[in-house]
This record gives structure tokens, C-alpha cells and sequence, in this order.
């Protein structure tokens, strides 16, 4: 099922508030337990957090988090 495009979501004129969510691969956990592993990757909560706060500089956005 093809998507719209972000610019057909989206007005460039207009303040948005988005949610935007990337599945990168399937059966990755990018946070949390993986119940297959029992690996847990919580550790990367606050390397994330300072990579958004990092990126949200450079960027006009505000994380809303």
C-alpha cells in the first residue's frame, strides 16, 4: 500500500504537531527487552534522548517529550 507524501500530509505554511514513528528492521528492538534474546537495551534510552536534544538544535522543531 503506497503512502502520501509528506508534502500532501503536511502544509509548509502551517504549525504542526507530528508524531513520527521508522521501523527500521523487523525484530529489532531499539528499546526495552527482546523477548527472544531476554537482551535488554535500556541503555539506550539516554544516548537517544541526547541525540534528539542534540538534533532539535539544528532543526526548527521542538521536542515535545
Amino acid at each position: 500500500m503506497a503512502r502520501l507524501a509528506r508534502v500532501e500530509v503536511l502544509a509548509a505554511d502551517e504549525i504542526a504537531i507530528v508524531h513520527v514513528t521508522n521501523r527500521v528492521v523487523r525484530r529489532y528492538f531499539l528499546l526495552g527487552n527482546d523477548p527472544v534474546t531476554g537482551k535488554n537495551f535500556d541503555h539506550r534510552k539516554r544516548w537517544l534522548d541526547e541525540q534528539l536534544i542534540h538534533q532539535a538544535r539544528h532543526f526548527g522543531i521542538d521536542l515535545l517529550c
